[in-house]
């Protein structure tokens, strides 16, 4: 089974790779508004732009070794995030399936406080990015 933690920059009108200037660091994927989400599902369209960061960690790494890489990544991005203008959003996104693929999954106390002291709420109430929670900005 994949796994699958993120951060992602969205809500903008540009192309993605412009952020790569602003951040100083170029994404791990981008998504354009309007490609196509895959060859399977070509008419399933994506619905906005997003600049995408995430562990790198082989698809068979745990969540917990794909929260605490990202994390490290974040930690030397987190200038830039401070100066990101208001109407960039950002969040942190996780795989829906991290309870059954590990029931007995939880991130120890310093990943989170990490995370909060970057300014990220982690919830896994699976709203999405753009719910109530979680985002930044």
């Amino acid at each position: 089974m994949e796994h699958h933690v993120y951060f992602a920059v969205f809500g903008f009108d540009h192309d993605p790779r412009q952020l790569d200037l602003l951040l100083g660091q170029s994404a791990d994927d981008y998504w354009h508004e309007g490609e196509s989400f895959s060859e399977a599902f070509p008419d399933a369209r994506r619905r906005e732009n997003r600049w995408i960061l995430s562990s790198q960690l082989d698809h068979t790494a745990s969540h917990r070794d794909h929260f605490e890489k990202l994390l490290y990544k974040l930690k030397r991005l987190a200038p830039q995030l401070q100066a990101l203008e208001p109407d960039y959003r950002f969040g942190i996104g996780v795989s829906h399936y991290f309870v059954m693929d590990d029931p007995a999954f939880y991130l120890p106390a310093e990943i989170l406080d990490g995370y909060e002291t970057l300014g990220f709420a982690i919830t896994f109430d699976q709203l999405g990015l753009d719910g109530s929670h979680g985002t930044g900005n």
